[in-house]
């Protein structure tokens, strides 16, 4: 009998950006779900291969060294998050070399994967509040025509992401948006479990957290769904 699930890549920047920000496609039985993880921390990546094994979820990562932290150092010399500023800080931040590594891996993985299978859907971050975020999303943008967008947890909610927001609601729409209630224990369980290195995250952004906010899928308007 042909799989009737629909074949995802879930692409995040930094291990745990997708159990933070759409964890629904892990636990629905609408999907056959992979994830790769871009950044290359040694610590992080353990973390992400003992959560996905234990979850029973293929994973993959990039195999270019490099650690990203560009983070705080990008929000203290700019107020917003764009292209342009992030491409300039993290040439200077990681090196062309680097950067241009990145690009190219990320690039072959996805073009590969995507080859061997047909219909799949990559799902990249929207791009909010995060430089590194926006380099992924800007890379993939290039070589993938049709993407499905999910909207950081908890970078698109600061106060200082919302022109962001707002300005990218004007090319791209809402496909869903998926309430957390019926997996938020589940969700948080799992990562205080397996995301050791970064749990002051759960303190740091506990009143995000007890939002409850709903996960949120986009699209670019200008393109058709694939199926």
């Amino acid at each position: 009998m042909k799989n009737s699930k629909q074949k995802l890549l879930l692409v995040q920047p930094h291990s745990d950006d997708i159990l933070f920000s759409c964890s629904c496609f892990l636990f629905s039985d609408k999907y056959d779900v992979e994830v790769l993880t871009v950044e290359n921390n040694e610590k992080r990546i353990a973390e992400d291969k003992a959560l996905f094994k234990f979850i029973g979820i293929p994973f993959h990562h990039l195999e270019v060294e490099f650690d990203d932290q560009s983070y705080y150092g990008y929000h203290k010399k700019y107020k917003t998050v764009s292209v342009e500023d992030s491409l300039f800080y993290l040439r200077e931040y990681f090196g062309s070399s680097v950067l241009n590594n990145i690009e190219l891996a990320l690039a072959e993985f996805v073009n590969n994967f995507t080859k061997k299978n047909r219909g799949c859907v990559v799902v990249s971050p929207w791009g909010i509040g995060h430089p590194f975020h926006l380099f992924v999303r800007d890379t993939l943008e290039k070589y993938i025509s049709v993407l499905w967008y999910y909207r950081e947890f908890p970078h698109s909610y600061k106060k200082r992401s919302q022109h962001q927001v707002e300005e990218q609601k004007e090319k791209y729409e809402l496909l869903f948006e998926k309430p957390i209630d019926d997996f938020f224990d589940v969700k948080y369980e799992l990562f205080k479990k397996f995301y050791k290195t970064q749990k002051s995250m759960l303190w740091f952004e506990k009143g995000y957290i007890e939002k409850k906010l709903p996960e949120e899928i986009y699209i670019d308007k200008d393109n058709d769904l694939p199926f």
